[in-house]
């Protein structure tokens, strides 16, 4: 299957049904990320959290075949801020899957969003 292929169905396939959707209420956590981008470009993601005083700590990976990166950030309850950005830096090419989660005190999980991108080799 040649690349250039693949760039609009996978386009069209984030399109048309959002890996982050929920039906009924709104999702805990959020994954903003783009679908396509170019390899050794950064990746920044966008992380939606609900607020909520039990919100203790967030891991956010993104991971392929042959790459891993991963970043945990202390979180303030309620008072946290809604958004926050993860970047990770000049990802190699490849199809990777992207998850954000909140856990609590415990370390129980609170929410968890996962999405995908694939890194187009320059």
């Amino acid at each position: 299957m040649r690349i250039p292929l693949l760039i609009p169905l996978i386009a069209t396939l984030t399109l048309v049904v959002p890996p982050t959707a929920r039906m009924g209420a709104a999702p805990y956590v959020q994954l903003h990320v783009s679908s396509v981008m170019a390899e050794r470009d950064d990746l920044l993601i966008q992380v939606l959290v609900a607020r909520d005083k039990q919100n203790q700590r967030m891991r956010v990976t993104a991971e392929s075949e042959n790459y891993f990166a991963s970043s945990e950030l202390e979180l303030q309850g309620e008072y946290a801020p809604r958004l926050e950005i993860v970047r990770f830096r000049s990802l190699p090419a490849g199809f990777y899957e992207v998850t954000g989660t909140v856990y609590d005190s415990r370390g129980g999980v609170k929410g968890s969003a996962r999405t995908s991108l694939f890194v187009v080799p320059k």
